[in-house]
């Protein structure tokens, strides 16, 4: 179900952009404010969060000149949105437009992107990276809108092969041509074009001939009610180009900031510029593997030889087998020594000779090692070794790093952003830092993961209460039987669900019969983990598609084979390893049965790190819903005070409308 903050038709929207005598703001923007509040709520006896100045100052400022422009061409009856948001994230068109096209007859929408800036440049070097007045560069809003068009069309079922039903525009009404001369060099599109002050006149024209002067109410709830696409997974966006096109993800706002800026980075250095380093940064779905995946089909599209990378062997091996599963007959081998050669370690990189590849890609770059060494490592180049982020820079002539900083889970991981700038500076090379801001998890509920932080105390946080945000669903269960008793009702409706824990119970090799044997045991219920790496189980995946194929559901997979990889719904059992203790998450560290972790000379703080960073990630793996069992009483007992809803008395489910591709 789609949601907005307003909406109204723009004849009833018109007397409310009239200021009045005495008012701080406009009547419109007073409803907003309450809209937002009320939308914003989160403890029962608050109003709400309040919208930030910036916000309150575009609805002041940015609304009546569009309002005016529709009163104007006589399409007082065209259906308004504010803050319209789009599917599975929390972004939102600033306006956008319903009603019917005056020569089709049919629903036509108009998206409106609002910038108050009355002047913008352009970064010397990044073609979509423009000055608006902020800390960061921030994403070319012609592109913006483009991209906001392209993925409405791709996720909303009443658009999808009608790209022709949607038109996308950014008005800088405070500006004039000149002083934003730069931002016109962008293409323009039926999907983007830019509006200025003295460009007015056209906005209007454009108006008038997407919008008939008839009511669109119809046209604005065909689109609330459509039914939405699931985002495409691994499978479908990971193929060969010349099986086809696949699908792919749709980038926005800073994922396409990033995704250009290697593209140019790599056109630089082919043209005899030097070595650049990207670092993309970026909390549980932000969309850093998208932007790795896109780049990959995007980069091999463009004749450029781009190499994926990983620590993660889940993730690798599943790329592999994904890449070439649907090989036609003949090919299969083929696309498999491709696949092996396209997507690979970390530790791997260093056996390719220096700049040998145009782009790495280093998804879950937080899992980078301080070096490569490993037991098949010759005795000299112990004594001595090399960064292993040194040798990634080396290999590429554009290394790319996507990370978060707080999912690294071993001692020895060192991949943060801080330590990747250290690193390109100390080889003499210039980095690009982009911060990703978006979230396309948790029914795009950034509040969700910011609250994930704040309960585990991650970084500099403080614990607070989970209330409800309309988007992500968290849940408490008194029991682990209760929890996947939940879980399996999830599942016959068609959502995938698993079931995953803490490292707090050996992890035991399959037994004489060749079954797994339950080790993670908690007051009379029992189930095994995933199968052990190394063993083959008949009726269960392989440890490293336990994630992916349908038989993991009866199986608990741990912080390895879960990471980078999402479900529907999520069942986190917290092991006696992170206890809550006056007000806060304690790290028992003789609870942990990692092997990682098990060693008496690893620093307090290494384990304290690796254990929250571990639960951060199994805690941020749902897509609509979490359902959390503490095994410990006293930790029960204090999350009832962070989350209100049980699996026994649920609060109601937001409106999800899902349809296949």
């Amino acid at each position: 179900m789609s949601s907005y903050l307003l909406r109204e038709s723009a004849a009833s929207l018109a007397e409310e952009v009239k200021r009045q005598p005495g008012m701080a703001h406009r009547p419109l923007t007073e409803r907003l404010i309450l809209a937002y509040k009320d939308q914003h709520k989160r403890k029962k006896d608050q109003d709400g969060t309040p919208p930030a100045n910036s916000l309150v100052e575009a609805w002041e400022n940015s609304l009546p000149p569009v309002i005016n422009a529709l009163i104007e061409r006589g399409l007082g009856q065209v259906e308004v949105f504010i803050e319209f948001g789009l599917p599975h994230t929390d972004a939102d068109v600033d306006m956008l437009l319903a009603g019917v096209h005056p020569g089709s007859g049919a629903p036509s929408y108009v998206l409106i992107e609002l910038k108050q800036q009355r002047s913008s440049t352009v970064h010397p070097e990044r073609s979509v990276a423009v000055d608006l007045g902020f800390a960061n560069w921030k994403l070319h809003p012609v592109r913006q809108v483009q991209k906001y068009c392209d993925y409405l069309v791709q996720y909303k079922a009443a658009l999808r092969g009608k790209p022709e039903s949607v038109v996308g525009a950014v008005l800088m009404h405070n500006a004039h041509d000149d002083d934003v001369r730069e931002l016109f060099k962008l293409p323009e599109s039926e999907h983007g074009r830019l509006y200025t002050m003295d460009r007015f006149e056209r906005f209007r024209k454009l108006l008038g001939a997407r919008l008939a002067a008839l009511p669109g109410g119809e046209a604005a709830q065909v689109l609330i009610d459509s039914p939405e696409y699931d985002p495409p997974k691994i499978a479908d966006v990971n193929l060969p180009t010349r099986m086809g096109p696949p699908e792919r993800f749709q980038l926005l706002d800073e994922q396409e900031l990033a995704h250009q800026d290697v593209h140019e980075a790599v056109q630089r250095v082919r043209e005899g510029g030097t070595k650049e380093v990207i670092i993309v940064r970026g909390g549980p779905g932000s969309g850093k593997s998208a932007i790795a995946l896109e780049l990959r089909r995007t980069l091999d599209q463009a004749g450029w030889n781009v190499v994926h990378a990983s620590g993660a062997k889940a993730l690798t091996l599943t790329l592999r087998e994904t890449y070439s599963q649907n090989a036609p007959r003949g090919m299969k081998g083929q696309l498999k020594k491709e696949a092996t050669r396209l997507f690979t370690y970390f530790n791997q990189l260093k056996k390719l000779p220096p700049d040998s590849c145009d782009v790495v890609v280093c998804d879950e770059a937080h899992r980078i090692r301080r070096h490569s060494v490993d037991r098949y490592t010759p005795r000299e180049e112990r004594e001595n070794p090399r960064p292993q982020a040194d040798e990634i820079i080396e290999a590429a002539r554009v290394p790319v790093f996507l990370l978060d900083d707080w999912q690294s889970l071993r001692p020895g991981e060192v991949g943060t952003a801080e330590y990747l700038i250290e690193r390109a500076k100390a080889l003499g090379l210039r980095h690009t830092l982009i911060d990703l801001g978006g979230m396309f998890r948790a029914q795009g509920s950034a509040y969700y993961r910011d609250w994930v932080l704040k309960l585990l105390s991650v970084g500099v946080h403080t614990p607070q209460a989970w209330v409800p945000d309309g988007r992500m669903q968290v849940h408490l269960a008194d029991s682990p039987q209760e929890m996947t008793d939940f879980l399996e009702e999830q599942r016959l409706t068609g959502a995938s669900t698993r079931t995953v824990a803490g490292f707090c119970w050996p992890w035991s090799n399959p037994d004489e019969n060749g079954e797994l044997v339950p080790d993670v045991a908690i007051d009379g219920w029992q189930q095994p983990w995933n199968v052990k790496s190394g063993y083959a189980v008949e009726g269960a995946p392989d440890a490293d598609f336990w994630a992916t194929d349908p038989r993991g559901t009866g199986q608990v997979g741990c912080v390895y084979t879960a990471q980078t990889f999402e479900f529907d719904w999520v069942g986190v059992i917290i092991g006696p390893d992170l206890v809550w203790r006056e007000g806060h998450f304690v790290i028992d560290r003789t609870a942990t049965h990692d092997p990682e972790l098990r060693p008496r000379t690893i620093d307090e703080v290494d384990i304290d790190r690796c254990i929250r960073n571990a639960y951060h990630v199994l805690l941020t793996r749902g897509i609509m819903g979490v359902v959390i069992y503490s095994t410990d009483e006293a930790t029960r007992d204090a999350l009832r005070g962070h989350v209100i809803s049980s699996v026994q008395h649920p609060l109601p489910k937001p409106m999800r409308k899902i349809v296949s591709a």
